[in-house]
């Protein structure tokens, strides 16, 4: 493994000398070394004599290894140059989470439709956006590069049984609204006090809206975390950050 860092090591430097000096370049390049990704150990029999232990170890590139998985929270620059999550949050139990990446459609649990696998990352939605659930399967990040308007001329019906919805107080309130094209189902939907809904996150909708209605439509990022108190399973704080044109903007909501 020494070897292996030795390498990397090696890289950097040499795309330095040579003037290649942006993360992107130095990415691209790091990502194509190879690392162990399996060290086993088997019997090899030799011609005529007794089987002796052989270690056998079973490579990947560090590109390979992000794309598999990734942790969570704050932003870093991927080997490939994109974006990937990265951070020390801990779950419940005090142990830091390993989010694995499903296939799209694969989020569910058993195949329930009103409930979500633990301790994952997926793409849902008309565009693909990015969520995470934490350990007791709870929405607790949204996000994309790149939000968009729908292309659809109708407006979804959605699921309405989200989880620790309070019955005359709460919606089943849309991480990524229907107008940009998010999920109708529960990959994409938590329990909302109306005016939280209908009012504040609306609010910083609209404006997202007004930026990709522009013409050329500006750039609009997203990033939302959902928070929980203890293992309760409805949200009680969105924290919202995003950028219009490389612009950041911020909002709180309390969902008290």
């Amino acid at each position: 493994m020494q070897k292996q860092v030795q390498k990397v090591q090696a890289t950097i430097t040499d795309i330095a000398r040579s003037g290649k000096t942006t993360l992107k370049n130095i990415g691209e390049e790091i990502g194509k070394k190879e690392i162990p990704k399996r060290i086993s150990v088997e019997q090899v029999s030799l011609a005529g004599g007794p089987s002796l232990p052989q270690v056998v170890m079973e490579k990947q590139t560090i590109k390979e290894a992000y794309q598999k998985f990734t942790v969570k929270d704050s932003k870093v620059e991927g080997v490939s140059g994109e974006s990937i999550s990265k951070g020390t949050r801990k779950d419940n139990s005090g142990v830091s989470e390993v989010k694995t990446f499903i296939d799209k459609g694969q989020q569910f649990t058993n195949g329930r439709k009103n409930r979500l696998k633990p301790d994952i990352r997926y793409k849902t939605g008309e565009y693909d956006y990015l969520y995470e659930t934490d350990n007791l399967g709870r929405i607790t990040k949204f996000e994309t590069e790149n939000l968009k308007l729908t292309e659809r001329k109708d407006r979804l019906s959605h699921s309405k049984n989200t989880p620790g919805k309070v019955k005359g107080q709460d919606h089943a309130g849309h991480l990524a609204a229907d107008r940009f094209g998010g999920s109708p189902k529960i990959d994409n939907l938590v329990s909302q006090l109306s005016e939280v809904n209908l009012k504040k996150y609306k609010k910083v909708e609209d404006k997202w809206a007004a930026a990709l209605k522009e013409t050329p439509p500006k750039k609009v990022t997203v990033d939302v975390a959902i928070n929980y108190s203890g293992n309760d399973m409805r949200p009680d704080k969105f924290i919202v950050n995003y950028t219009i044109d490389g612009k950041p903007g911020s909002a709180k909501f309390k969902n008290l």
